[in-house]
Parts: structure tokens; sequence; C-alpha cells
């Protein structure tokens, strides 16, 4: 890890002092090549299949990620929470040589853990050990790609505990509201599904045995390594370990983009309103963002972080929270994935305020399209994130983050070397341009609060009141 550390502060260093303060140097000028600075990452196939990355440490310490291609985008309104179901079975359970507990309790002997997670697009299963420990490692990793153990009781409990953490979550209006959001922009699939207990009872052992297998196959399995063995130490104790695992395909999410679209534009102007007996308003503001290699979105992350991703210095943050005291919470975020986006911009006010704050969002998000950026805030913007870069490889977990991001998303290998150079590229109008482009898709707004607000909203737009289901 010593050369790690070593190579950050490199690139950090290259990266302040390469970068003019008030006028964005050309993108040929621009010394952000962080593959030269960073330990080199090898890919390699292994005979069935799977993808193995491998990172040189200087530690006695082996991290191994594995990430299977499905997530909760792969859902729908049929089996949502699957996922999750699947990856709290697997932690209960075990597998077939290392059952239950067994699993966990033959890590933390050595001093190693697991922690096994459900994401938007991966499965992910993190392990991580002593190298002296490699082949226990690999073997657990093996076993359960191979051979989990997918019981009755064992899955009744997983359903419970993620039935509860749902109704828990619905309690709170952040997470019943963005849940509300993302349903209606994306029609009930993908980033729109909504578990509930009727999605979670279709879920049991045949469910889920099916879905692994499917899932758990060499073209759909790419792991990443960061260890102090060698190179070729580590593709032998692979080939031997993940050797049961079969052959198969990459499998990725689809989404309808032109019928997203379409459902957005006739339910744009809408106010959806989830009455709660609170004495503060949830608004969100939504909208569907390009997939993850669409050229402008460079433009629409400054944009993003000009709006409300910037702190303190965003424009939503100025103009409701901090010039009139009016919001508790702001921010806006922009992410963008393989097959799908998502834009959303969030503010948390008292009831009374709610109708103003509703149109100061609406205005501030109108001007992102119709006035150009200021010169200074648009240096500001391309200054903060240059100067925040380097923390995306922060430590070893980041930078396998990082290379499982292009592998999954096939993103060109310079995808992060180029990064600070396409945003140093952008321009004012680049940024008009793009946000035009997604915000006239149409927004939807989503409201959580006292059901009196409907009189207030209704001055805004046409009021639908969403009832929670039970």
């Amino acid at each position: 890890m010593k050369k790690l550390s070593v190579s950050l502060a490199i690139f950090a260093l290259v990266i302040l002092f390469s970068w003019d303060k008030t006028e964005a140097e050309p993108l040929k000028s621009i010394k952000t090549d962080f593959l030269s600075a960073l330990p080199e990452v090898k890919k390699h196939t292994l005979n069935n299949g799977v993808n193995l990355l491998y990172l040189k440490d200087d530690l006695p310490v082996t991290v191994i990620y594995a990430s299977i291609s499905f997530g909760k985008l792969y859902e729908n309104s049929g089996n949502a929470g699957i996922t999750e179901v699947l990856c709290k079975t697997l932690t209960i359970a075990g597998t077939e040589s290392y059952p239950g507990n067994s699993l966990n309790q033959k890590l933390e002997s050595v001093g190693g853990e697991i922690n096994i997670s459900a994401g938007w697009e991966t499965i992910g299963i993190e392990i991580k050990v002593l190298s002296k420990y490699n082949n226990l490692a690999f073997d657990i990793l093996g076993d359960l790609l191979k051979n989990p153990v997918f019981e009755g009781a064992d899955v009744n409990s997983a359903k419970q505990l993620v039935m509860e953490k749902i109704k828990r979550d619905m309690d709170e209006p952040e997470e019943t509201g963005v849940l509300k959001l993302r349903e209606i922009i994306f029609g009930g699939s993908g980033y729109g599904t909504v578990p509930t207990e009727k999605s979670i009872g279709n879920i049991d052992s045949g469910s889920l045995k099916l879905l692994w297998n499917k899932s758990a196959t060499g073209g759909n399995v790419t792991i990443a390594v960061s260890s102090s063995e060698n190179e070729s130490e580590i593709i032998s104790l692979a080939e031997k370990k993940l050797s049961e695992i079969v052959k198969g395909k990459k499998e990725y999410y689809t989404i309808d983009r032109e019928k997203i679209l379409s459902d957005i534009k006739s339910s744009s102007g809408i106010i959806y309103l989830i009455p709660r007996e609170l004495e503060q308003a949830t608004i969100y503001i939504g909208t569907c963002a390009p997939e993850i290699k669409y050229n402008g979105n460079y433009a629409l992350y400054l944009m993003n972080y000009i709006l409300g991703g910037g702190s303190f210095n965003s424009r939503l943050m100025n103009e409701i929270r901090v010039r009139r005291g009016m919001a508790y919470s702001v921010y806006s975020l922009v992410r963008n994935r393989r097959s799908a986006g998502i834009f959303i911009s969030f503010v948390q006010t008292r009831n009374e305020s709610a109708g103003e704050v509703l149109s100061l969002m609406h205005e501030n998000i109108k001007k992102m399209y119709n006035e150009p950026v200021s010169r200074e805030e648009l240096a500001w913007a391309k200054e903060s994130v240059k100067n925040s870069y380097v923390f995306r490889f922060n430590d070893i977990d980041d930078l396998l983050g990082n290379f499982l991001e292009i592998d999954y998303n096939d993103l060109d290998a310079g995808y992060f070397r180029d990064y600070l150079a396409n945003i140093n590229g952008v321009t004012a109008g680049q940024i008009v341009d793009e946000s035009r482009k997604m915000f006239e898709q149409g927004l939807i707004t989503v409201v959580v609060g006292n059901r009196n607000l409907e009189k207030v909203l209704s001055s805004h737009g046409k009021v639908v009141i969403c009832e929670q289901e039970k």
C-alpha cells in the first residue's frame, strides 16, 4: 500500500499544478494520466470465461471483489426485492462446504472478513484476508458462486429481514418520496421497482436458485483482486478454485427509453402528493438522465454541480437555504448507468414554505437551459471537481471499484485518465444545450407532506393524491 500512497500523492500534485485557476488550459496540456501514476491493473480471462482483474499491492493482504451482473435494475414489479433477498440468503445460509455462520467464523478465525451486497447493476462479494490465506478466500468464493445454500427456512428469514427494512424505509419521507419518484419515471421496473409484500412473497428457493444459476456463470462474473501474491499465482489459484463455474454470457438489463420518455411527458406538470402528518414537506423533482457512455454527461455533471451538487456554493443551496432560510436539506444529483440514468433535485422545507420552494426549484432548473452560466461559476465548478477528483482513487477498494465499472460498462480504458480533460473542455453553451435536452423531456414532481398542501400546490400544477399502500 506504500507504493499506492506515493502514487496517489504524485497524481494529486500533477493535477494541482497542471490546472490554471483562472483560465482552463487546452485539453492537450492537462496531465491527468493517472494510469501512469497508479499501479497497473492487468486483465485475464479464465478458461470458463470469468474475467479476472489483477492489481499488485505491497502489503501482505488480498482483497477479492467478485461482481455478478445482476442487480436491482434487472428487477420488475413481480420480483422486486429479489436482489436483496438473495444477498441476505447467501449471508445467512452460506454454502455447502461452509454452511450458515461457519463461513463468517472461518474467515474471522484468520482475521478475514466478507461482505455480500446488492447493488443497482451488480451483486458484489468482497473477501479480505492476509495473503497467506488466499487458498481459503478463493475456496469460499468458488463455493459461494457454485454451491450456495438456498434452503426454505433461511430464505424465509432473509425475506423477513428485507421486508422489515422496507417497512422502516417507508416510514422515512425521504425514502418514500424517492421511491415514488423513480416508480413514476421508470414505470415500475428497473430504477422504478418498488418492493412490496406481494413481490417479496413471490420469492422462494426455486426462484433464487434459478436466478443464481443464470447469473453466476463465467461470462457474467468479473473478479478484481488486489494482492501481494504474483499475478501468475493468483491466476493459477483462481483457475483451480473457480473451475466448477460453468461458461455463460454477459447479461444486461434493458429499458424501453421511448416509453419512459413518453410517460414522463404525460406526467410532467402533475404534482404527486403523498399525505403524511408531518411538520415539513419533502419535495423531489426528477427525470430520466442519459446512459453512462453519452458524451454530454460531462456538461450535465457540471450543470448539476452548479445547480445543487456543489454544496453551499450551489444555486439551490444559496437561493433556498442560505438567502431565505427555507430548507433543512437541499441538493441535486445526476447518476448515469449503463442503460439508464436519473436526475433528482431534493428539498426538505416547512409545509407553509412548500409552494414557494417548489417554484424556486423549477425556476433554478429552467435557468440552467435558458441562461448560460457565468465564467466565474464555470471556473469554480471545474476547479472544485478537479480538486476532489483524486479521492475517487483513495484506496484499494476505490481502485478495484473503478476498474470494475470500466469492465461492466465497456468503457474505454482511458475513461478515468481522460475524465478531467473532458470536464475542462465543457463550455457554458454545452451546459445550456445538454440541460435543455434533459429537462425539456419533462419533470416529475413528488411531495411528501401534510394533506392540506393540496390547496397550496394546486396553484403550481394538477395535484394527484397518492395514498401509501399498506
